[in-house]
């Protein structure tokens, strides 16, 4: 069960289901009986008895060929219930869609599982396991934040490695989560499809303990609903305008930030506001011009506009923001915060920033200070029901369609393994998959947000083709399409001020909850129509 060349599915669920076990400790320590073995437990495990769920079966197809070393989740074992102390074994697969073989135990080849954001955190101790060093339990981990390591001593091109892991459940009942991501040590991490365990830690009388909130409060980031994880929560957050013409694609750092606005700006295309608070990508771009939605968006986070330059009634309405407080200005045109062209692109498409550039910049400004980043509304735990935080009345919807013009139309589709949707967008009448040019990460949203709103004309000339630019209205209140979980329904955003965040409800007043991770946020005019299927 080390190796495999074969794709099919039920053969992959089979072993998967069988590679489950359970083990009851011994008074607690890190050996444990199997569950034959368990009558002659105390009463406790007599009234209390663990389980697992069923395995999560593979996609229907992966890459290959890809150059260097990649993998490509491919089907886990099940979700874990138990009782306090009591341990499981857990098995996810990983095929090597890439040309690089992996050598076990060899520096800068060998394929590990390390632990991963949201929960406990890359690198970070999990109350799940470890090898019993730094605080961690001894569960026969690797290390304390290396959750396995391939079984086999190769698994080239092609191949499935199988990892086996041991989870013990905390003594406190409870429901916890085990966030994990493939690397090659010493050389780089691997694709992040999201996987996690979710562990639910049963009361000893094998009873559930009480649910956990719907919402994540000061313990997550407030503009994507991760766990903190003793995460810079106070800093203020970044708004960059990236371009989005296909001469500007692929995009750099986007896979990083918390949440994307894409604006109409001109002409109908588009650009993106993209939001960065809890990460700090090392390239961000290209970076262009700033428009008016900026200002309503940027006070929102408490934070600072990036762009390079904007007309002169708009660089006078930035400049009149900044002066009252409302966010720090950061134009190329007069400020210095690490921008710089590169000569593989034509100009304009071709200037670039990084993330600790731009705060360094802030910090010299006065903004170094802490603050408070309104919170959108995000269900607690990413394992939720499909149907929690107001999707009871949600119908189904896998893929969906924004009508932007030709060379800006975007396509979603919905994957249900990780719970995100990729993104498509027509460049020159191909759709192309969104792929973070950064860092080689495709874009996978966790939630896609329509806002139907007023969007008009100005008088504001904004190209050498008479162009008029748009303005639009982001305060207030209309309707919203939130697409979640492989659903869709259709409800109201609403919206106090521009220093406010977006808040969205059902047609009968619930509150609409976001799934933790990326948003994208579409306002479009009213008569536009989301085709979804």
């Amino acid at each position: 069960m080390q190796i495999g060349r074969a794709r099919g599915g039920w053969a992959i669920v089979t072993a998967l289901a069988v590679a489950i076990s359970i083990a009851v400790p011994e008074s607690g320590e890190a050996r444990g009986t199997t569950r034959s073995d368990a009558a002659a437990t105390p009463a406790q495990t007599a009234t209390c008895v663990g389980s697992v769920g069923p395995g999560i079966p593979p996609p229907a197809s992966v890459p290959s060929g890809i150059p260097g070393f990649h993998a490509h989740w491919y089907g886990q074992s099940g979700y874990p219930t138990l009782c306090p102390g009591e341990r499981s074994t857990a098995t996810v697969a990983y095929y090597n869609t890439g040309t690089d073989g992996w050598h076990q135990a060899v520096m800068g080849k060998s394929a590990y599982l390390g632990t991963w954001g949201p929960e406990p955190g890359q690198d970070r101790i999990s109350p799940l396991g470890g090898d019993g060093s730094n605080g961690s339990l001894a569960t026969g981990w690797p290390a304390h934040n290396r959750i396995a390591i391939q079984p086999a001593e190769w698994v080239g091109p092609d191949q499935v490695a199988w990892f086996q892991f041991t989870i013990q459940a905390p003594r406190t009942p409870g429901y916890y989560q085990l966030y994990l991501r493939p690397l090659i040590e010493g050389a780089t991490w691997l694709e992040d499809f999201g996987v996690y365990w979710s562990v639910t830690v049963l009361n000893p009388d094998g009873t559930l303990p009480p649910p956990p909130p719907i919402g994540c409060a000061a313990d997550c980031w407030p503009l994507n609903g991760r766990a903190l994880s003793g995460g810079p929560v106070g800093r203020r957050a970044l708004n960059a305008r990236i371009d989005n013409s296909p001469a500007a694609r692929p995009h750099y750092g986007i896979s990083e930030a918390d949440m994307i606005f894409e604006l109409l700006v001109e002409g109908q295309i588009t650009r993106l506001a993209a939001l960065f608070h809890s990460a700090d990508p090392g390239t961000i771009g290209s970076i262009r011009s700033a428009r008016l939605s900026d200002r309503y968006i940027t006070p929102m986070i408490r934070g600072a506009l990036v762009y390079s330059g904007a007309t002169v009634e708009e660089t006078d309405a930035i400049r009149r923001d900044a002066a009252t407080g409302a966010y720090y200005d950061l134009n190329a045109s007069y400020v210095a915060a690490g921008y710089y062209r590169v000569s593989t692109r034509p100009s304009p498409y071709n200037m670039f920033t990084s993330s600790s550039a731009v705060r360094e910049a802030v910090n010299r400004l006065g903004g170094g200070g802490g603050v408070a980043i309104p919170r959108w509304d995000f269900i607690r735990r990413a394992d939720h029901a499909a149907t929690e935080g107001g999707f009871g009345a949600a119908q189904a919807a896998t893929a969906l369609t924004i009508p932007y013009r030709t060379n800006a139309t975007v396509r979603y589709e919905y994957d249900a393994a990780s719970r995100t949707y990729a993104r498509w967008q027509d460049t020159r009448g191909t759709m192309v998959r969104e792929i973070d040019a950064a860092n080689g990460v495709a874009i996978r949203a966790s939630n896609v947000v329509i806002i139907h709103t007023e969007i008009w004309e100005t008088s504001i000339i904004e190209d050498i083709f008479s162009s008029r630019g748009l303005d639009m209205n982001l305060v207030g209140e209309g309707p919203a399409t939130i697409f979640r979980d492989g659903l869709r329904l259709d409800g109201r955003w609403g919206r106090a001020s521009i220093y406010d965040a977006f808040s969205f409800y059902t047609t009968v007043g619930e509150r609409i909850y976001l799934s933790p991770g990326q948003t994208w946020v579409h306002p479009i005019p009213h008569s536009w129509v989301v085709i979804s299927s």
